[in-house]
């Protein structure tokens, strides 16, 4: 009985983890989907080939990104991390970000949300 029990919560901790990852991922992905929708620039090919960030690695490179997506889309990069932010709060209603002095920082917002997401 309980080798079974070992087994469901290393199973169950598999599956945590995929989610954790694939609602970021998601995010990102129909973010980029509303704001970067053109046939001739994919983001995340851009990401891969120039910088070797893959989809699915995005939140272990949420630093990374975030600069290139600040220098590619400059003060427009903050409709995009909104957006992100609104995707995600609607996959995870009970996690809340308080910002320091009122200060939204995306790169603290994601990585408060890994914390809460693995915990």
């Amino acid at each position: 009985m309980q080798t079974e029990k070992i087994a469901t919560n290393y199973t169950l901790q598999i599956l945590k983890q995929k989610n954790d990852n694939s609602i970021i991922i998601e995010a990102f992905d129909e973010s980029f989907a509303l704001f970067i929708n053109s046939k001739k620039f994919n983001i995340f090919i851009y990401l891969e080939e120039k910088y070797g960030i893959t989809k699915q690695n995005i939140p272990e490179n949420i630093n990374k990104i975030v600069n290139i997506l600040e220098q590619l889309f400059g003060s427009g990069a903050k409709l995009i991390e909104i957006k992100i932010i609104e995707l995600i709060h609607k996959k995870i209603c009970d996690f809340t970000y308080n910002p320091p002095k009122d200060d939204l920082f995306f790169k603290q917002y994601l990585h408060e949300l890994l914390i809460f997401l693995r915990n």
